[in-house]
């Protein structure tokens, strides 16, 4: 069986602040936020369907990824949405419970990159889940 890793990238963008911070992000602010989703799984052997030769549609994944994260957080303070303290490391664990419980199936779910700002980046995998 052939397996492949397929990664969508999504924009968003939000405020926040971190309450209790010694630095500037206490105060609220925004970012634009870039999102990277990446899934890894088998190739579908299914002559004849429409995701034959797919681990999963482009589309499929854009559907699932913009209703259940990019809708919720676009032109919205992520403190009031998610209720965390709203640091990258907390949204990316949020953002991943958020696909997998609308749909995208867990064993898909590979990686999640949340890039706040040019520069930064915060990286999950099933290793940093727990």
């Amino acid at each position: 069986m052939r397996y492949a890793i397929v990664t969508k990238i999504f924009h968003f963008e939000s405020a926040h602040h971190l309450p209790g911070h010694r630095g500037k992000c206490a105060h609220l602010h925004g970012h634009s936020y870039r999102l990277e989703v990446t899934i890894r799984g088998p190739i579908k052997d299914a002559p004849g369907e429409s995701d034959h030769g797919m681990v999963m549609d482009f589309g499929d994944l854009s559907c699932i990824v913009k209703n259940s994260v990019i809708e919720r957080l676009d032109h919205r303070d992520l403190n009031e949405v998610t209720g965390l303290h709203t640091t990258a490391e907390n949204l990316a664990h949020w953002i991943w419970s958020e696909l997998t419980n609308h749909g995208l199936p867990q064993v898909l779910l590979y990686r999640i990159r949340l890039w706040e700002t040019e520069s930064g980046y915060v990286e999950i995998t099933k290793a940093e889940r727990g």
